[in-house]
């Protein structure tokens, strides 16, 4: 009988031990040692510590000792799971003063630059563009002028999530995207902000690096992938963005400014291989045709047309079996229906590109926004700026500004993939006439690093109802683009001539033979000799 009972009391509690939970992940210890020195979070066994910074985004470090190093004073917040049993412990948090943050190079705004980054610049417009969360395929606006926008605006491609409260979590960039405990972070002005890049908005002089970080203090410098911008902001209307479709986008002044997005992507069932420097192309035709592409054939190019743009492929020599192309490409060539604007005083131009691509896209689109613009109030001041710096070279400023064109790439490098760029304007010729003539016309490019090139427009032809086609050539890729009209620079005061000039310098030059100024021929001679020697299409 004893022996029964104490068979039943060893069953009951093995029962209990067993039904019991087991001991939760728990927190040993919490150090901070002052400003700029990381916060330590010590646990009784392995788990993943999720940090939160001011309420921002979760950042996760896994071990039994972890540690993690907030940006500025504030408030960390942080919870340790357990990896076996899912189990999380109770919220803590430390509160951070007087820390002393490290800028990167060039932080701050205005330090100086290290030799080996190369900042580039981003001009942010005013309004917002839509961005889908990967995860849930909820749209949200963000700001263009935002730390996200930045990389918007750069062209380079990312992807977020709305898993998290607060914001819009960036899970990819360029193809790159988080992979356990590394990830994709930014700083701007040398300080990582404690909310989404969404939600940090930036303005004129502030530097933004994004960069891919495999370690909690891992810096820009030592990541083996980063982007720096150099921001310029703008009150000029929004851009639009990248967008799935053709659309309109209503800007702040009421008017409208057209954008358009060209799908550059291969078709589906397509296969590129590389060798030896050489790209080679198979295509299945019924495949593509059947995804809505058209394909035709001009000799040896193969042309693709979708959604108002024509990808050229010229293959050096190709194979056709039941319909499926194979062969070494020799170029490609991207032309894009034109862009109509109307612009202030009532003209409506028609914007058009062609693209000398480097390299066959994969997967790659170009989005063109075209503004018009009512005055040179509307231009970005560094847009201005960078336009009569280049313009200064020729004696000439800017007078007048029709309209200006934004172009983003995504999946596409200016001088990697993009060669060279015409831009191509259909306008009527009443208008350039009563713009001072063609020689009184300019476009001008903003490259990448914020500078400008001065584009001498030329006349190719008439349209059959009689407009004029203007183009302009470009070695230097896609950005942005003003269409001007300029005038002779303002003399420097210091320079200036007399008012009064004594009367034998003001009298009429001397005649030729044939009684024309000497002065006029030889400035004929030269204006000639400038619009057959300024336009130079450099080819790659």
């Amino acid at each position: 009988m004893h022996r029964a009972v104490e068979i039943c009391i060893v069953i009951l509690a093995l029962l209990v031990c067993t039904a019991a939970p087991a001991a939760a992940i728990s927190v040993l210890s919490v150090t901070q040692d002052g400003g700029g020195q990381p916060v330590t979070v010590t646990l009784d066994m392995e788990g993943t510590v999720a940090f939160q910074y001011n309420g921002g985004t979760p950042i996760f470090a896994h071990g039994t000792t972890v540690k993690f190093i907030p940006p500025a004073d504030g408030v960390v917040t942080f919870s340790a799971t357990d990896p076996v049993t899912g189990e999380i412990s109770a919220p803590q948090s430390i509160t951070i003063t007087a820390p002393t943050p490290t800028p990167s190079p060039g932080g701050g705004g205005g330090g100086g630059d290290t030799p080996s980054i190369v900042w580039k610049s981003v001009i942010l417009p005013t309004g917002t563009f839509n961005v889908i969360a990967d995860n849930s395929d909820e749209t949200y606006p963000v700001s263009w002028q935002s730390a996200l926008g930045v990389l918007k605006k750069a062209g380079i491609s990312f992807k977020v999530s709305d898993k998290w409260d607060g914001g819009l979590f960036v899970i990819e960039v360029d193809g790159t995207p988080n992979k356990d405990l590394a990830g994709w972070m930014y700083q701007v002005n040398g300080i990582s902000p404690g909310v989404t890049a969404d939600n940090e908005p930036v303005s004129t002089g502030d530097e933004v690096i994004w960069y891919y970080s495999e370690s909690m203090s891992q810096t820009p410098e030592q990541s083996p992938k980063s982007f720096y911008y150099k921001v310029e902001t703008s009150s000029a209307p929004a851009s639009g963005g990248s967008s799935a479709e053709t659309g309109e986008t209503e800007t702040g002044s009421g008017v409208t400014a057209d954008a358009v997005s060209y799908p550059l992507s291969l078709p589906p069932g397509s296969d590129l291989s590389l060798s030896e420097g050489r790209m080679y192309l198979t295509v299945n035709v019924p495949m593509a045709t059947s995804a809505g592409d058209e394909i035709t054939f001009d000799g040896n190019t193969m042309l693709i047309t979708r959604d108002d743009v024509v990808l050229k492929l010229r293959f050096t020599d190709f194979t056709d079996k039941s319909g499926v192309i194979s062969g070494e490409i020799a170029d490609v060539t991207v032309e894009t229906t034109p862009v109509t604007v109307t612009c202030a005083n009532g003209a409506t131009p028609e914007i058009g590109l062609v693209v000398s691509l480097m390299t066959v896209p994969m997967d790659a689109d170009i989005d063109v926004v075209v503004t018009p613009l009512s005055g040179l109030s509307d231009v970005p001041a560094a847009m201005l700026s960078a336009s009569n710096a280049a313009l200064d070279t020729e004696g000439m400023a800017v007078d007048t500004a029709g309209w200006m064109m934004d172009v983003d790439k995504r999946g596409l490098e200016n001088g990697v993939d993009v060669g060279d760029v015409t831009i191509r304007i259909t306008a009527d010729p009443t208008c350039i006439t009563q713009a001072g003539g063609l020689s009184a016309l300019r476009l001008v490019h903003i490259l990448d690093d914020g500078t400008a090139e001065v584009l001498t427009l030329r006349s190719v032809g008439t349209t059959a109802d009689g407009k004029m086609i203007l183009e302009a050539g470009s070695a230097e890729g896609l950005s942005s683009f003003l269409f001007v009209s300029v005038t002779d620079a303002p003399v420097d005061p210091g320079t200036a001539s007399p008012t009064s000039a004594p009367a034998e310098q003001t009298a009429t030059p001397a005649p030729t033979e044939s009684g024309t100024p000497l002065s006029v021929i030889c400035a004929a001679a030269a204006g000639l000799l400038g619009v057959t020697s300024i336009y130079r299409n450099k080819k790659r």
